[in-house]
């Protein structure tokens, strides 16, 4: 149960959670943004649904302090939203197949006392019990990602996955959020953007829990050659993805 004493006031934190098809995954999610160990203040949750044809939202609304049915496909324009109706000066983007730890929150929360920061992300790790080659493939997949995160901010050109990304809402606002056209690379796209507004860090006690189900399920091979082809197409060709809708990955 939340606590009522925070129920009346407004919310220091905004967790966003865009949703498709994720009756399994989203329950155990928002559970992980409400034992938050958070004593600054409320923090609000939020799930942005593409008009899911299962029970996402049944029972999302079980934990959410508001869901959203967008009626649209897109991972960009679902967070967009979300942040619109947002009403905390924080933004905390969260996929609804990653489970935070209990104290995600704090780490974030704290590192924004720098005024200087903009964007921070958190480190990432797997979520389920894997055979051993599959878990020293999550090891070298998200310590690369950790890594790639970590060696960007510092150099100020950072390469942040959204799965688990903080920002203020001016500064989200300033660079006109995520873009609802891109399929993919929609989440470095926004955090170099971020780069340009402000100092961007990773906060490496800050741990969020996330599945490597799209990567099991479509093949390691086939998932990293459709990023890198679609990556090459839009950042060095200039053009748009050949990807523009992600398949959904049950």
């Amino acid at each position: 149960m939340r606590d009522e004493r925070m129920a009346n006031l407004n919310p220091v934190v905004s967790v966003i959670v865009p949703t498709y098809c994720e009756e399994e995954t989203i329950e155990g999610c928002l559970k992980s943004i409400t034992n938050q160990d958070f004593a600054v203040g409320r923090i609000e949750s939020i799930v942005v649904d593409s008009h899911s044809p299962d029970n996402t939202r049944v029972i999302a609304q079980k934990c959410a302090d508001r869901v959203i049915d967008l009626k649209a496909r897109g991972v960009g324009k679902a967070r967009n939203a979300g942040a619109r109706i947002a009403k905390s000066p924080l933004l905390l983007f969260v996929d609804a197949d990653t489970y935070l730890e209990t104290n995600f929150v704090a780490e974030i929360y704290r590192t924004f006392t720098d005024p200087r920061v903009v964007c921070v992300s958190g480190i990432l790790k797997n979520l389920e019990r894997l055979k051993p080659l599959d878990t020293l493939f999550a090891l070298s997949h998200y310590g690369f990602l950790n890594n790639l995160a970590t060696l960007t901010a510092r150099f100020g050109f950072p390469l942040f996955a959204s799965v688990c990304c903080g920002c203020r809402k001016s500064a989200f606002e300033q660079v006109g959020g995520f873009a609802e056209d891109l399929a993919v690379a929609e989440d470095i796209t926004f955090s170099r953007k971020m780069g340009k507004v402000g100092k961007c860090v990773v906060n490496k006690k800050a741990t969020a829990y996330t599945s490597v189900r799209r990567i099991s399920n479509c093949g390691k091979k086939e998932m990293y050659y459709m990023y890198f082809k679609n990556y090459i197409k839009i950042f060095v060709l200039n053009q748009k993805p050949w990807v523009q809708d992600f398949p959904h990955v049950p």
